[in-house]
């Protein structure tokens, strides 16, 4: 509309445009907050599957982390179960390395029956001939009763369950005979 055209008085053309101009700004409030109100709303939905999302992954969390436990303690227990038998089987063989120390001889030197060896049936496999040397031995019956000397260079098995003492010299090893 041309304003020339129209005879309008000063005031009323004020007026009219007040008027278009508050139109206007209510207009754009309106859309504005109609946007403003859009824009809330997807936040609060945003807001409120972020929380969800949150919720499931503290939930994935928790249970990821139960799980983890519950692996470890089934593992540490295997392996305790396993140390526990490692341990009896240290335990067998620091048992039997010492009943084999115990019950064989290899230096030269004179044994007493019951105090420094077992009594009963030791033997030796001999030297072979290794050493080129011979083996010998000596059983005392008594303190004073030193027996005759046995020279040898091959197997040979002795009763020392009545004897007093043993001496042994040479390369040889000798094995108590378990009864």
């Amino acid at each position: 509309m041309n304003d020339e055209r129209l005879p309008v008085l000063p005031r009323k053309r004020r007026r009219v445009r007040s008027i278009l101009a508050v139109a206007a700004t209510v207009v754009v409030i309106g859309a504005l907050a109609g946007v403003a109100t859009i824009a809330l709303l997807r936040n609060a939905t945003l807001a409120s599957q972020v929380t969800m999302a949150n919720a499931r992954a503290a939930n994935a969390v928790s249970a990821a982390q139960a799980a983890a436990q519950k692996d470890y303690e089934t593992r540490n227990a295997a392996l305790s179960r396993e140390a526990a038998g490692l341990n009896r089987q240290r335990q067998t063989i620091a048992a039997e390395l010492g009943e084999l120390q115990a019950n064989t001889i290899h230096a030269a030197g004179l044994y007493v029956v019951g105090h420094d060896i077992k009594p009963g049936t030791w033997h030796t496999a001999g030297d072979g001939g290794a050493s080129g040397g011979l083996c010998n031995y000596v059983v005392w019956s008594s303190v004073n009763r030193p027996g005759y000397t046995v020279r040898l260079d091959g197997p040979s098995t002795v009763d020392l369950s009545r004897a007093y003492a043993f001496g042994i010299g040479g390369p040889c090893t000798w094995v108590r005979v378990p009864s």
